[in-house]
């Protein structure tokens, strides 16, 4: 039997598996990102920049995603967003739709129906 080991990151015991582990990589091969790159974004609506901030602290570009609309929060509207990993080498351009933030109500509790109480025998 062809087996190889891997080592745990958490633990560090071997790992024994006859199957070979295999990275693939979401998106396109040359513009990878992880965890500690030095990405800038800039964001521009209505053609003027009106945001540009950088950050190490996204892993891919749903955190970066995520970083940037809670960044952006009360934008709402089309912006188009330029992102740069200086640790890579490479420039992407993004548009994404903001929407308006809904305001959470609290739900409405119904008042108590009174539910009149009788006994088989009152029948």
């Amino acid at each position: 039997m062809n087996s190889t080991y891997y080592t745990s990151s958490s633990s560090g015991a071997h790992i024994y598996t006859s199957r070979s582990v295999r990275r693939v990589a979401v998106g396109r091969a040359d513009s990878l990102m992880s965890y500690g790159d030095k990405i800038s974004v800039r964001v521009v609506a209505g053609g003027q920049r009106v945001m540009e901030y950088e950050t190490k602290q996204v892993a891919d570009m749903t955190d970066l995603t995520g970083d940037l609309r809670r960044r952006a929060k009360g934008m709402q509207g089309l912006i188009v967003v330029y992102i740069r990993n200086h640790d890579r080498g490479w420039t992407r351009e993004r548009r994404i739709m903001l929407y308006p933030q809904r305001k959470h109500t609290p739900a409405q509790r119904p008042e108590a129906v009174q539910v009149p109480m009788f006994f088989p025998w009152e029948l």
